[in-house]
């Protein structure tokens, strides 16, 4: 069924489009917001819109498992095809975005080797080309945009989310989402409610006090040259069920508030961002607060002698994060630097047993996640940090010199290096006192207006203490390397 979708769409779109206009590769951000304006069927009336890119990239690493000896090299190749048809009526749009292949379609030989990190990296057995990995076509944007008049819009549907201000601590995912934003003389001030997990059952009495929403109010005005961009966010997760957490190579234990009440995990995430200029200065920054409270959060304790229930338990902890960037473009590129923190509290998140009366909490930090790209290795890729679903550096501090869109001599070649310093801020774990830098180049080629190639490399160095290094396999990892290679097509 897909499949038939999918080949009416591309028909719908070869018979019906015009050719639009040329979209650089280099310079686009978001496709969605995109405005470029297609006939169709001559109706003047409706107005139909498709941007999108295409990506094929190909990976050789050598350590990427932070091994300090017996270091293996790998490769692999990734790929995905992004579409973002925007239908226009009136004063209501409908926005969506299609994604294909989004993956690898390289599927596993040997099952029983699992994914880190839900990446390629770390895949010990040999893959074979499988055809079902490419049949993955999913909606990932579907909703409507619709303007009262110049100063009032509605959104309703799925659509970004997770983002706000600049790339810091952002991963820009699809968010069922109500949302109504307006202008003042002041600037323009919004409001959402976003369902996250629907727990209501029609045969149990208050199962809707367990359901997952968050709730936001922000705004964006001007001062001088500088934006100011605040957002409350503010989550409650009164189910807060979390099956089957590894917590060592035997244990696992799965978390759960489902109570028919308003326990669980309530969540406030403060952000202020700012952009513009600051004389000569390019600059942006963003601050950033997260308040968790865990209240009465039942668990299971499964070891090799069986399941354990554990008494409930309570715990609360604060994450801070701060990040500044400033450039200035020269006649060469761009020369800049960036800098960014993240806190860390070892007494923060769940409550991990290491025997039958005792136990450590799992500790929290302040992540940069996905979208920031930290460096291509150990930020982008490894993820360097505490806690297995961390997307970016975690609880550290980062400092990064870098140059951009430097000419080469060379019509549409540009080149990119920056040198990037990592200190912990972590404690009482394997990354108490570590310390790194990586060292990344890039050259860039546009071969014509809308397609770019790309070659990338890193090299990466992890310094880790001495009380510490049993956990890295008896000593700091050897040094990590990384090259990389993307063709991109963007309309």
């Amino acid at each position: 069924m897909k499949k038939v979708l999918l080949a009416v769409l591309v028909i719908f779109i070869a018979t019906a489009v015009y050719a639009g206009d040329k979209v650089d590769p280099l310079s686009s951000t978001s496709q969605a917001v995109r405005d470029k304006t297609y006939k169709i069927f001559g109706t003047p009336q409706v107005q139909f819109d498709i941007s999108g890119e295409f990506s094929a990239r190909g990976y050789y690493w050598d350590n990427a498992a932070l091994k300090s000896d017996d270091t293996v090299t790998n490769s692999y190749y990734q790929g995905y095809i992004d579409l973002f048809p925007k239908l226009k009526v009136g004063n209501t749009t409908l926005i969506t975005k299609i994604e294909m292949v989004d993956q690898s379609p390289w599927a596993k030989f040997d099952s029983s080797i699992g994914d880190t990190n839900k990446s390629e990296l770390f895949d010990a057995s040999y893959d074979k080309y499988s055809s079902s990995k490419n049949d993955n076509i999913s909606l990932e944007r579907a909703y409507i945009h619709h303007d009262f008049n110049e100063n009032l819009f509605t959104e309703v549907g799925l659509m970004d989310g997770q983002w706000w201000g600049t790339t810091f601590s952002d991963n820009q995912a699809p968010k069922w989402r109500v949302k109504f934003q307006g202008k003042t003389p002041y600037g323009a001030i919004g409001a959402l409610v976003e369902k996250i997990a629907e727990t209501g059952n029609s045969t149990v009495e208050d199962s809707e006090k367990d359901d997952y929403d968050a709730y936001a109010l922000y705004g964006v005005t001007k001062v001088g040259d500088l934006t100011i961009e605040p957002l409350f966010f503010y989550h409650v997760d009164s189910a807060f069920y979390r099956p089957g957490v590894v917590t060592s190579a035997a244990t696992s234990q799965s978390f759960s508030a489902l109570d028919n009440g308003n326990n669980g995990v309530k969540v406030l995430y403060i952000a202020l961002a700012s952009k513009g200029k600051i004389g000569p200065l390019g600059m942006e920054a963003e601050l950033g607060y997260i308040s968790r409270d865990a209240k009465d959060i039942s668990f299971t304790w499964t070891t090799p002698a069986g399941t354990n229930q554990m008494p409930a338990f309570d715990n609360d902890w604060k994450e801070y994060g701060a990040y500044l960037n400033l450039w200035n473009d020269m006649d060469f590129g761009r020369i800049g630097g960036k800098l960014a923190y993240g806190s860390y509290d070892e007494d923060g998140g769940l409550k991990i047993m290491t025997g039958p009366t005792s136990f450590v909490y799992s500790g929290a930090g302040f992540d940069f996640r996905q979208d920031f790209k930290s460096n291509i290795i150990l930020g982008d890729e490894i993820a360097l940090g505490s806690g297995s679903s961390n997307e970016d550096l975690t609880g550290m501090t980062f400092i990064q010199p870098y140059i951009k869109g430097v000419k080469l001599g060379i019509d549409n070649l540009t080149g990119s290096a920056s040198f990037g310093y990592i200190m912990s801020n972590q404690k009482d774990n394997k990354f108490e006192d570590l310390d790194a830098w990586e060292v990344d180049l890039g050259v860039q080629y546009k071969l014509s207006d809308n397609l770019l190639y790309k070659v990338d490399g890193g090299y990466a160095s992890i310094g880790v203490d001495k009380d510490w290094e049993a956990s890295w396999g008896g000593d700091s990892p050897d040094p990590i390397m990384l090259l990389k290679h993307e063709i991109l097509f963007t309309f």
